[in-house]
């Protein structure tokens, strides 16, 4: 190939021109080849063409500064992978994105992006993992991403989304993970969610959901992670949870829910970690050990098991970063980080379940079950109630 001549399209090449102009391309920390009259932009760092065309667009954590321009995304018609996370990047994502229908992954995490997420990123059929987390993202989630149905990873947590969590997000049956904590979402949990059976990792925690838990949630066979903790939950914690059979985390605390903890959640096998903290709990605890056959061991205090209990903890969890790591061949990236010292340590114990929920990976949750086993199951304690001494149980 001459020089002058290209691989590709003018128009993708003068689109990419445009994107390193508009997001300060001389400062980034890798330009390699970018604007070079020599260098064929399949050469240019962060840039995969593949039969002639862009196909793919990574550049995470490199210093890209300013606001997407509006229209050079949408002139790289079979771009298939755009991953600017990591960045400082601001003002409102392009709606124009919405016209790359060819896109499987959008990744924007990790930025300073404002204003409502586009309706029109549902016109991309065929994305498989929609990342927007850890921005300033605001107003609905809108109901037109339900019609993304290959859509496996839907994160948009930590952001100031409101209002309700939309019906059309259980049409999404491919979904594995979804998070959406630490936001200002209102309403209840739509008493669908069990159609999504697909799902491994669902996160609500953090916001300012109502009503009951719904019982369909225990349709979701493939469950193993489930965070609700910290909105406003009341009513029972439904017996169907048992049903989960895959489950290893589960997280109520910080809510309103009444009544006892069903005995069926004793049926989860595989259980690492549950926490109850901070109800209205009452009754008995479920004798854990019987049937979850993953607990090492467990720690008690509590005056009798008539009264609601203080905590009841089993390992030693171990607080690590919130922030996933990113890579464009996994779908799932990490959850939470699982407890890797197996020592116990329970004086003065606070565990950190704000750093703990982005660090767990898929491989994580569905390997090697009974290791590292480790159960928090905290309870609201009853006033009047004294905490009596602890022991140390061995599983069975």
């Amino acid at each position: 190939m001459g020089q002058g001549q290209s691989s590709i399209p003018t128009t993708e090449v003068a689109a990419l021109v445009e994107l390193y102009d508009a997001l300060n391309g001389d400062r980034w920390r890798r330009r390699d080849g970018w604007k070079q009259p020599t260098r064929d932009p399949e050469q240019w760092f962060g840039v995969e063409v593949v039969m002639g065309h862009v196909v793919a667009l990574e550049l995470p954590a490199n210093e890209l500064i300013g606001c997407l321009p509006t229209t050079c995304l949408a002139r790289l018609p079979q771009l298939r992978i755009l991953n600017l996370s990591k960045n400082l990047l601001h003002g409102e994502i392009p709606a124009e994105l919405g016209t790359l229908l060819a896109l499987k992954r959008l990744d924007l995490s990790c930025n300073d992006l404002t204003g409502a997420i586009p309706r029109q990123i549902g016109d991309c059929v065929q994305l498989q993992e929609l990342n927007l987390y850890q921005n300033s993202l605001s107003e609905t989630i809108p109901k037109e991403l339900g019609k993304l149905k290959s859509l496996r990873t839907l994160q948009l947590q930590h952001n100031n989304l409101s209002k309700s969590l939309p019906q059309t997000l259980c049409e999404l049956k491919q979904l594995v993970r979804l998070s959406v904590r630490g936001n200002c979402l209102t309403g209840p949990i739509p008493p669908d969610i069990g159609r999504l059976q697909s799902l491994v990792f669902l996160s609500l925690r953090n916001n300012e959901l109502t009503g009951i838990i719904p019982p369909s949630l225990g349709l979701c066979k493939a469950l193993e992670f489930l965070n609700l903790s910290s909105n406003q939950l009341s009513g029972p914690i439904p017996s169907t949870l048992g049903d989960l059979g895959n489950l290893e985390y589960l997280y109520l605390f910080d809510n309103a829910l009444e009544g006892q903890v069903p005995g069926s959640i004793a049926r989860l096998k595989f259980l690492k970690e549950c926490d109850f903290r901070d109800n209205r709990l009452r009754g008995e605890l479920p004798n854990f050990l019987d049937g979850c056959s993953s607990l090492e061991a467990v720690m008690t205090k509590w005056k009798n098991r008539k009264a609601s209990y203080h905590h009841a903890i089993l390992g030693d969890p171990m607080p690590c970063p919130d922030t996933p790591p990113t890579s464009s061949h996994q779908f799932l990236q990490t959850l939470e980080d699982p407890p890797y010292n197996s020592s116990a340590n329970f004086s003065n114990h606070t565990f950190d379940h704000e750093g703990f929920e982005e660090s767990i990976g898929e491989n994580d949750l569905q390997s090697d079950r009974l290791k590292n086993s480790h159960l928090v199951a905290e309870l609201a304690r009853k006033k009047g109630f004294q905490v009596a001494d602890a022991s140390t149980v061995q599983a069975k």
